[in-house]
Formats: C-alpha cells, sequence, structure tokens
C-alpha cells in the first residue's frame, strides 16, 4: 500500500507543478500613448454619417508605436502599399497629436486621439471625412 501511495503522491505533485496558470496573464497595458499598438478595427465614412467601425483582417491590422523620447513607427498591414514617413511626434493636448519627420520639421500632419486606457486607443487620422482606428496594446 506503502509503494502505491508513494507513486499517487509523486504523480500529483509532478501533475500540479507542471500545469500553467492563464489566470496570472495580465494583458499589455501601455502608458498613456507611450507603448506599441495593433490595430484591431477602422472606420471609413462615406461623408454621410453612416460609417461604422468593422474589425480589420490580419492583411489589414498594422501597428504604431509611440515610443518615450518622442519617436513614432508606424507597420502598415501587408495589404497597403503606402508608408508613412513621419518619425516624430509631439502631443498637443487631450485630443491631439503632431506626426512630423525628423529632418524635415515643417512636414506636418495632426491625428487625433481619444478612448485612451492603458490597454485601448483609438487614434482619428485628420481624414476630410471620418476615418479612425480602434487599437490594442501589444508587446
Amino acid at each position: 500500500m506503502k509503494p502505491a501511495l508513494l507513486i499517487f503522491l509523486t504523480l500529483f505533485f509532478i501533475g500540479t507543478i507542471s500545469c500553467k496558470n492563464d489566470d496570472n496573464k495580465n494583458p499589455v497595458q501601455n502608458k498613456g500613448l507611450v507603448g506599441k499598438w495593433k490595430l484591431t478595427e477602422v472606420l471609413f465614412d462615406p461623408g454621410d454619417g453612416s460609417g461604422k467601425f468593422r474589425t480589420v483582417s490580419e492583411a489589414e491590422s498594422g501597428t504604431v508605436e509611440f515610443k518615450a523620447n518622442g519617436d513614432f513607427s508606424e507597420i502598415k498591414g501587408p495589404i497597403y502599399s503606402s508608408v508613412n514617413p513621419y518619425n516624430t511626434y509631439k502631443i498637443l493636448d487631450d485630443t491631439r497629436i503632431e506626426l512630423s519627420i525628423k529632418d524635415k520639421p515643417s512636414m506636418k500632419t495632426i491625428w487625433y486621439y481619444s478612448n485612451l486606457s492603458s490597454t485601448s486607443l483609438t487614434l482619428g487620422y485628420g481624414c476630410i471625412e471620418a476615418c479612425s482606428g480602434k487599437y490594442a496594446a501589444v508587446p
């Protein structure tokens, strides 16, 4: 009886310590705008207010990154051919970000941000018609 009990307790102990606990997984949390953000939804309005956010495909999804030193980068999804030339940012106020190019500081654009939390962000790209993206924090 003792060998059976010993085998059972050994297997139980090994099983207990080898199980992964997913309860401790925390979502990535950014500090304000600083951090990396992945595009999850987009809104493009045709100009009549009928636009709605829709989930993006993996091919559409890209990332933006705001670094604490003021550097900015955007990697667009593989279906997009354009490259964002802006590589620095400055927060203007509670809703606006100015993007510019390091060697050409006169080249600027304004993006808008809202719904900022440590795990999500909405960016408006300064289009004539409503266009914006919802982002989730990523490592």
